[in-house]
């Protein structure tokens, strides 16, 4: 049971009052935790919390003064600013109150992409093999909103993103780590400190599934002694069209509803964790069989006049939509492409566009036209534009039937939409307003 008086005498700052802050404050009020005083630190005026009477810093300012606190309870998507790293020893997380006070199992899971797939796909299996499992972390909602300390389960699966992990401390049962590339460097302060965060997943595991290329990457054999591997070259990898398990055959690499090769790296994750945890073949053959995957992830969004599109709004750098692009080859008759400008280097990725002579390219500001300065001498058909409905007319007027229609920008979405899922859902709704 939560020790209410934890905090007791103590100042608490919230820092940062969105979905995280606000799940913080709730979390604190309604399990009745005994403090001193509370105090919401936001760049933005909170005028809701002035009439509940509680203590607000807002403005420019809001980092100022923060040696008057006890404990800062920051949401994960705060950097550690210039203000905030002399008082860093004062930060609590909810990801790190979560590791601090459950007591259960925890298969905790990162990579710097499909960490949500490969934390729903294990999340099904143990489900499917009769597992009492909760599914948390950065897939949903805060984490604090979801727990309950008190209940009993076997497992819980926490997705974690490299936020989360900047600076985590934890004891957990299982840790699973997934390929590593550039990804929110503007965050982090460049490529060693967000690898720094990935790698934090390792540390305090009683085990740790890695993907074989990573563990050869960042040399982790030399480090750790409890790794699995899984993907190529992995103890769970596929190959001659099946899956396998240390030398033994499973099922058919065709007995899946996920598209890619990277999804096989993530069924032989599944697979791993499931063997080790003791589910049967035929429990992890069905789930695998039946696993669709999660919205704007290679997401079939249907055939309109001949023209298959897919939605893959999820691929916010040039790795991901590299490994889209694996998936339909010379398929591909119109890519849209850009966002915000994170600073990637698209220069593969135009290899990749030019090998597959890819005809129809729209482009979304600002990234999207750095990618078009290198397609200079490119002679198909572009369009420049922030309007999705614009896009999704072009891509009808100009892609053949048979071919396919990919959004897949290799960019962050924050230029131009709220975030990728608002992206990919104006992205498919164009697609059937049009396509009637």
């Amino acid at each position: 049971m939560l020790d209410k008086n934890l905090f007791a005498g103590k100042k608490i700052a919230l820092l940062g009052f969105g979905l995280e802050g606000k799940s913080t404050l709730n979390f604190l009020l309604h399990n009745g935790f005994v403090f001193e005083k509370l105090t919401v630190l936001d760049v933005k005026d909170q005028p809701e919390l002035e009439e509940q009477g509680i203590a607000l810093r807002t403005g420019e300012q809001y980092l100022s003064h923060l040696e008057d606190f006890d404990i800062i309870f920051k949401s994960a998507g705060v950097p550690y600013s210039a203000e905030l790293k002399p008082y860093q020893d004062k930060v609590l997380t909810q990801m790190q109150f979560f590791f601090d006070h459950y007591k259960g199992k925890v298969i905790a899971i990162t990579a710097s992409k499909g960490k949500s797939t490969m934390t729903s796909l294990i999340y099904e299996l143990l489900k499917d093999a009769g597992f009492r499992v909760k599914l948390v972390g950065n897939i949903g909602k805060p984490v604090l909103d979801e727990i309950d300390f008190e209940e009993e389960r076997d497992y819980v699966v926490c997705e974690l993103s490299s936020y989360m992990l900047e600076k985590l401390k934890k004891q957990n049962f299982i840790s699973v780590l997934g390929a590593i590339f550039p990804e929110h460097l503007d965050w982090h302060g460049g490529f060693e400190y967000y690898t720094q965060a990935k790698l934090n997943i390792l540390k305090g595991s009683e085990q740790n599934f890695v993907l074989a290329r990573t563990v050869q990457e960042f040399q982790l054999s030399e480090l750790y002694s409890n790794l699995h591997t899984y993907g190529q070259g992995g103890e769970s990898t596929w190959a001659d069209g099946v899956f396998s398990y240390q030398g033994e055959k499973l099922f058919s690499t065709e007995d899946r509803l996920l598209l890619g090769e990277h999804n096989l790296q993530n069924i032989s994750l599944g697979i791993a964790v499931a063997k080790y945890l003791g589910i049967n073949n035929d429990s992890i053959h069905q789930t695998i069989a039946h696993f669709h995957g999660l919205p704007h992830r290679l997401q079939l969004v249907g055939t309109f006049k001949g023209i298959t599109f897919y939605d893959d709004a999820i691929s916010t750098t040039p790795d991901s939509t590299l490994e889209a692009l694996k998936t339909f080859g010379n398929k591909v008759g119109t890519l849209f492409l850009g966002g915000t400008d994170r600073g990637y280097d698209f220069k593969i990725l135009v290899e990749k566009i030019k090998e597959l002579g890819i005809q129809n390219l729209v482009f979304f500001p600002p990234s999207g036209e750095k990618i078009r300065e290198l397609l200079s001498d490119f002679d198909g058909n572009i369009l420049s534009t922030r309007d999705m409905d614009e896009a999704v007319r072009f891509a009808y007027q100009h892609t053949a039937a048979g071919k396919v229609c990919l959004l897949s920008t290799a960019s962050p979405s924050y230029s131009n939409w709220k975030n990728f899922e608002e992206k990919g859902e104006l992205f498919q709704q164009a697609i059937k307003k049009y396509g009637g």
